[in-house]
């Protein structure tokens, strides 16, 4: 954050010159009511009079030119603080957007309203009084010059509002900290409630929802309050204080006058400067709720800025596909997901995860892709650590499919373009790989058909075959499908398998997750997963004919268990011929 501040430091020094001078002017009203009583209601003189108010206006144009002038640059670094902050900041948010739960929380950290927070202070009323209130000396010394006695009286009310300024922010700055804090939480829940909606109505979870948010609201409206109720008493008392402070000065000034150590003229005067050198803090506290909200957020922007590295990675060779995992393991919390994963998949070969629900699958697919950063290993790609790859330079020679296939508000082809310019050829090759772009032709307005926010107006399954052609747009060398045939028909599967047949032609790496069987007949390697490490791997016939070994080795283990249970215990046919027997006897005695 620092070298922000330092970028916009010639709009800070500006604004803090032209705030000298509007100071300085501010004592045109004081210095002319000084005049008016000493020089033009004792000499009645009409010129002076003219003279003194001429100056007096030529001042206050001047004054609100330069007030304007300094409203402006502050405007204007408001503007280049988003302009600087905002892509950084909404590039660091998408990074931590995709840690896993159980990570530390990134609530705390800057977001884009933080940005707009600070460029709405920078732009508004409350940041003036941290300019102005420098100058609060001047008015001191000013109101010296005029009479020793009435400067003290200003010094003293001068600490006394700074203290109750220092009590306000103690009584309320944690408080409203909370509640700030808390309030952020609340809309992230509310807004998961918002995406999942048709769970929550289906399942009849709108009460459980409401009552949840219900006692998060509770517990921000109690923080506000109390920090209202503190703050409200703090101000009344320096409203009190204020006027009081008035009563004091015209108290002392009319007594000096008396004692003819002074005049009503400086009597006037000094009390138009003390209310003036007692603005800023009046200004400071009557803003203190968004001064404060401005200081979280900056400590906010620092703290997630502050922990990104700012070098960019050095530029290295498009790559070829060449995938490697290297002893990767991955912790959350006190839970370890993987465990030493090693495999090595030359460009141009496939692979296929296998395994029980909850084996790590899908967690290891995100640390292949540096979605996740591993606890410990690396993954590489062309024997370069893929966290040294810059993640905007990869990407287009990454294919990333994911469980829950997710589409932005625009057309087919915009999604299906990565949101990038529209290169129709791509686009349709990309669908023709994938195997979709008949069913995209079937679309009301085809490829230009526009598929609601988050795709609500297409079915999961075309959801799923879209976001196919968008992870092999661009023909990319290393494409991950993870479950990428959950939502598919018989047709869809079709598609999919050709789709990856297809990419093998083109010397793609290809690495999928999957339940289904069908698919394994296809792919060149399998890894079957358990516990979050590698139970089985190899080429696929070795792998299937070990699990078909393991098969009929667990059936033969269960028929073996079955005969050695029937022959501990008789069969329920021997023991009723037994019986029957006994029976016989007795009916023949």
């Amino acid at each position: 954050m620092k070298q922000f501040l330092q970028a916009c430091r010639y709009y800070f020094g500006y604004a803090f010159v032209f705030s000298f001078f509007v100071n300085i002017l501010q004592l045109t009203f004081s210095i002319y009511m000084l005049q008016v009583y000493d020089k033009v209601l004792t000499s009645y003189n009409l010129s002076t009079l003219t003279v003194i108010t001429v100056g007096a206006v030529i001042c206050l144009v001047v004054m609100a030119l330069l007030e304007w002038i300094r409203s402006r640059l502050l405007v204007r670094a408001g503007i280049e603080f988003d302009n600087m902050l905002g892509e950084p900041v909404l590039h660091h948010n998408l990074s931590n957007a995709t840690q896993p739960a159980g990570q530390p929380q990134q609530e705390s950290q800057g977001t884009l309203r933080d940005v707009q927070l600070l460029r709405n202070f920078l732009g508004g009323n409350a940041v003036f009084a941290f300019f102005d209130l420098p100058w609060m000396p001047i008015y001191l010394i000013f109101i010296f010059i005029l009479h020793p006695s009435l400067g003290w009286v200003a010094v003293l009310g001068s600490i006394l509002v700074f203290i109750l300024g220092l009590t306000t922010e103690r009584l309320t700055g944690k408080r409203l900290e909370a509640a700030t804090q808390l309030n952020v939480h609340a809309a992230n829940f509310t807004g998961a409630a918002m995406r999942n909606a048709s769970i929550v109505r289906s399942m009849g979870m709108v009460g459980n929802i409401t009552s949840r948010w219900r006692k998060m609201n509770n517990i921000i409206i109690n923080l506000q309050t109390q920090a209202s109720k503190n703050a409200g008493l703090i101000h009344s008392i320096s409203k009190a204080l204020r006027v009081g402070l008035q009563v004091a000065i015209y108290a002392v000034g009319a007594y000096l006058t008396v004692m003819h150590e002074s005049t009503a003229g400086v009597m006037i005067a000094a009390s138009i400067i003390m209310g003036r050198s007692l603005a800023p803090i009046d200004q400071a506290m009557a803003t203190y709720k968004q001064s404060l909200e401005a200081k979280t957020a900056y400590k906010r922007l620092d703290k997630l800025l502050t922990m990104q590295p700012t070098s960019q990675p050095m530029e290295l060779p498009a790559p070829k596909g060449n995938l490697t995992a290297e002893n990767l393991y991955f912790v959350v919390g006190n839970r370890q997901l993987i465990k030493n994963i090693s495999f090595h998949l030359p460009a141009g070969a496939s692979l296929a995860i296998i395994g029980p629900s909850a084996a790590g699958k899908s967690t290891l697919c995100k640390l292949l892709l540096n979605i996740w950063t591993p606890s410990a290993g690396k993954t590489r790609i062309d024997g370069a650590d893929i966290m040294s790859w810059d993640a905007e330079r990869l990407g287009p020679y990454i294919g990333y499919l994911p469980q829950d296939v997710e589409l932005f508000s625009g057309t087919v082809a915009e999604n299906i373009a990565r949101l990038g310019e529209v290169d129709s050829q791509k686009v349709i090759r990309a669908a023709q790989i994938a195997g979709v772009h008949p069913m995209i032709l079937a679309l009301p307005k085809g490829y230009d058909t526009p598929i609601g926010e988050l795709g609500t107006a297409l079915s999961g399954g075309q959801r799923q075959r879209i976001g196919l052609a968008r992870a092999l747009y661009g023909d990319p060398k290393l494409i991950v499908l993870d479950e990428p045939n959950s939502n598919l028909d018989e047709a869809g599967d079709a598609c999919l398998i050709q789709a990856i047949l297809n990419l093998k032609q083109l010397g793609s790496t290809v690495v999928l997750v999957t339940h289904k069987p069908n698919i394994l007949s296809i792919v060149d390697n399998i890894i079957l997963m358990q516990d979050g490490q590698i139970a089985l791997s190899g080429s696929r016939d070795d792998v299937l004919n070990k699990l078909e070994a393991l098969r009929q080795e667990q059936v033969r283990q269960a028929e073996l268990a079955r005969a050695q249970q029937e022959s501990l215990n008789p069969s329920k046919s021997e023991v009723n011929s037994g019986e029957a027997q006994e029976a016989d006897n007795e009916d023949q005695q």
